[in-house]
């Protein structure tokens, strides 16, 4: 269906408000009968306003005011192929062979949308980033396993010589929830899983009016002001010459907010439906924005900017309000549905855990580490002990150490200050946990990039090849 035609239909599904009771056809009859995951891509923390962030979002601080907000949420490898893959199987990285961008899912691994279409939930997946799309010819790289519906609307906005992609604004946001709507639709007397995937917080922030300008006179921007040139800069954000921060800056927090717009159309339409739904909101990865000399790119180290991400669990009457400092990652998602869905989480086999814990204790797990890694080759690995940060940098060729800091982002959020050498024990710990992790795991290359033509292109697009 064509972007316009797909537009038209968002008003007359907002006042379709009188759908009968649901069927359901998994036995959650008075519990859950939805679930509803919402990944903004590219989004850091600061950039939801229930977490204290400069983007306006008050759709999704509504339902972070009537559910749980995770205060030390990670992406342990900030990539969106990886991310996603952690999420449907509940496994690191390692251990699902998504290690970067550009690989594919192998079907050998059972996901959280396959469990759910079993247990009966009709299932749809809409996403706009083209790294997780099926290819053109409809060949499928794993992501869709599991989905009833997986729909793309990818963005055809393509650096080309001469042309600044920041002045072709993109909306992807609007058609991708019209399209989950009509799902919705659909689909509103049967319980259903709806995943989606906003990739406007990506780079190249090219938002419409009023977003683009919106944020261009706040002061938490203009005090952090740079001229910056384009050797200072990641090459995701496809700018050329002299630039002012602070115009990207407004561009990339206004596009959260055009996302949390068409938010708001999703939770009106799905929160008038009787019964149940659990929606959980969170971010694939975060974005360097000038954080120690690092703007517009992720993926390219495990600071805290890029690995720490929003989440926020929302089930009225079954997820208590309140907010949680336990360290949790996106494996967990897929055994906390399960889990408060009443559905066994055997089959995945993850390294994941259901957060249910959290909603009653402080720190449920005190001792638990996890690794972090990024690049091909594992160019930076490292482990997060709840707010400890070990970052390793491996040279790829040798296998050998470059460097290696320890932070505290307790005491010190910014990770400003390593404080490695003055505590070797901690550090001892962490290497031993470290090192038996990554020994003996060595991610395959499920892509052959030299020779998939359109995943290279896809990747080219988005920033991440030259």
């Amino acid at each position: 269906m064509a972007k316009a035609a797909l537009l038209i239909l968002v008003p007359a599904l907002l006042c379709a408000c009188g759908a009968a009771p649901p069927t359901s056809s998994t036995g959650n009859e008075g519990s859950l009968q939805r679930v509803v995951v919402l990944h903004l891509d590219t989004t850091r923390v600061d950039g939801i306003g229930c977490y204290g962030g400069i983007a306006q979002t008050p759709n999704i601080d509504s339902l972070c005011a009537r559910g749980r907000r995770y205060l030390n949420a990670i992406a342990p490898t900030p990539l969106t192929s990886p991310s996603i893959a952690a999420f449907m199987t509940g496994r690191l990285a390692q251990r699902n062979g998504v290690y970067t961008v550009g690989h594919s899912l192998a079907r050998e691994f059972v996901t959280l949308a396959e469990i759910l279409q079993n247990a009966g939930f009709r299932t749809g997946g809409f996403i706009s980033n083209m790294v997780v799309a099926n290819r053109s010819d409809g060949k499928s790289w794993g992501f869709d396993q599991g989905f009833d519906v997986y729909r793309a609307v990818l963005d055809d906005v393509k650096p080309r010589v001469g042309v600044d992609p920041h002045r072709v604004p993109r909306d992807n946001a609007a058609a991708l929830t019209s399209a989950a709507l009509e799902f919705v639709e659909q689909h509103a007397q049967e319980d259903f899983f709806l995943w989606m995937l906003y990739i406007d917080p990506h780079a190249p922030y090219a938002p419409p009016p009023p977003y683009d300008t919106m944020y261009e006179a706040d002061r938490r921007l203009l005090d952090r002001k740079r001229h910056l040139t384009a050797d200072q800069i990641g090459k995701q954000a496809f700018v050329r010459g002299m630039f002012d921060s602070t115009h990207y800056l407004s561009r990339y927090y206004g596009e959260i907010s055009k996302v949390d717009r068409w938010i708001g159309a999703l939770v009106q339409r799905i929160d008038a439906l009787p019964g149940q739904t659990l929606w959980v909101v969170t971010a694939d990865h975060g974005e360097s924005l000038g954080d120690a000399g690092s703007w517009f790119e992720h993926g390219t180290n495990i600071r805290h900017p890029n690995v720490n991400i929003p989440l926020i669990l929302t089930a009225d009457g079954l997820v208590p309000p309140g907010q949680s400092d336990a360290l949790v990652a996106n494996i967990d998602l897929a055994p906390t549905i399960l889990d408060l869905l009443g559905i066994p989480s055997k089959s995945l086999r993850a390294d994941g855990r259901t957060l249910r814990p959290t909603f009653e204790k402080i720190a449920p797990w005190r001792e638990r580490m996890l690794p972090l890694s990024v690049g091909t080759g594992a160019l930076w690995r490292g482990v997060r002990k709840g707010h400890l940060s070990l970052q390793t940098e491996i040279d790829p060729r040798t296998g050998q150490e470059r460097s290696m800091q320890l932070y505290d982002r307790k005491r010190d959020p910014e990770e400003r200050r390593n404080i490695a050498p003055r505590e070797p024990g901690r550090v001892q710990r962490l290497k031993r946990f470290e090192h038996r992790w990554f020994r003996n795991r060595r991610a395959r290359r499920s892509i052959p990039m030299g020779n998939e033509y359109e995943m290279t292109e896809r990747l080219r697009t988005l920033g991440y090849l030259d």
